[in-house]
């Protein structure tokens, strides 16, 4: 093979992105949504213990802050596994998924009741 045929070939295997490129835009929205979702946690159980407080009004409705936090932990938790249960089939991750899916109930539920 001369240098332009080893180019063409080359320019045909890599026509929708190279794959490194993609691993790492992929492992830093992956770092990314993690450190959303700690921050979030750690917001939600400051909550909790009393350091932190508040209160959000949607349509007419008063939510306290630390029920919206709790709703956006349990949402995105549930989210991840559901999508890794999509793609990679393990059935562990179904399970986290339905273990997320209780905290979300539970959440709406306290939200909207007590």
């Amino acid at each position: 093979m001369n240098k332009e045929e080893i180019l063409k070939r080359s320019r045909e295997e890599n026509y929708k992105g190279d794959e490194f490129e993609k691993i790492k835009k992929e492992s830093a929205l992956n770092n990314s949504y993690l450190v959303a979702d700690i921050s979030v946690s750690i917001l939600a159980i400051s909550c909790y213990l009393g350091i932190s407080s508040g209160s959000v009004i949607i349509n007419n409705m008063r939510f306290e802050l630390e029920e919206i936090l709790w709703f956006i932990v349990f949402l995105t938790s549930l989210v991840e596994h559901l999508s890794k249960y999509k793609y990679l089939k393990k059935k562990k991750y179904l399970v986290y998924a339905a273990f997320w899916l209780c905290g979300l109930i539970t959440c709406v539920i306290n939200m909207f009741i007590f």
